[in-house]
């Protein structure tokens, strides 16, 4: 779930991935609209049924409607107070609406039953969101510490660090992720941005160039300063 685009080419930055546990949704509309009825239909039979309801946000949230997704991980934590998916869940809806300030209040929550990577490093973009880069940069370090093979959230340290001018930091870390996952068009762009702000052009549009490849929304601004077409 990718949460925000910041203004100009300075690095970006994603949410660790959200966790569901409803496998085969549909992938027509169609179809997928015919499981949300029926899920809600089962949570009005008996709306205690907390998994039915976790299901529904998770159906809703691949339908792409987090908003209406939202109330439905509310209500499960009324009843599993400690329910990491939801907590989870609930802290990339306010991210994803640029609602740090909520995400960072579950994510707290989330830490104190859950001190685990995936917790810490979204803290991290919660903070990253904020412009605390301090505090940014300390949640992601520990959750890469803890977990060296999460990609995004080496790259999102790498926009930290980029942020904080810390341009070998930065392109230590976004060259790891790309290490973990030679796809991922988000890491190939910071480190695009990273190389321009060092000067090494040649390489700056190799990366932006592969990012673009793997369909990702390279920044204008980026590929003009680079001479390349947008």
């Amino acid at each position: 779930m990718a949460v925000g685009r910041p203004a100009g080419p300075r690095g970006e930055y994603i949410m660790s991935d959200t966790i569901d546990n409803l496998t085969g949704i549909p992938e027509d509309d169609f179809h997928r609209q015919g499981l949300i009825d029926r899920l809600r239909q089962y949570v009005a039979a008996d709306p205690s049924a907390w998994n039915v309801r976790y299901n529904l946000g998770v159906a809703l949230l691949a339908d792409g409607k987090p908003e209406e997704a939202l109330p439905e991980f509310v209500e499960v934590l009324k009843v599993s107070p400690k329910h990491l998916e939801s907590m989870i869940n609930i802290a990339g809806i306010h991210l994803g609406a640029s609602r740090p300030d909520q995400a960072l209040k579950v994510l707290t929550s989330a830490l104190k039953a859950w001190d685990i990577p995936i917790v810490r490093a979204n803290l991290g973009v919660a903070y990253l969101q904020m412009g605390h880069l301090e505090e940014a940069a300390r949640e992601l370090k520990i959750a890469v510490n803890s977990a060296p093979n999460m990609p995004d959230a080496l790259t999102n340290l790498s926009t930290v660090f980029l942020q904080q001018g810390e341009l070998e930091h930065a392109e230590e870390a976004a060259s790891e992720a790309l290490k973990l996952n030679d796809q991922f068009g988000m890491a190939h762009n910071n480190l695009a941005v990273i190389l321009t702000e060092k000067g090494d052009t040649e390489k700056a549009r190799f990366h932006a160039l592969r990012a673009k490849e793997l369909g990702y929304p390279v920044h204008g601004e980026l590929l003009e300063q680079l001479g390349l077409e947008q």
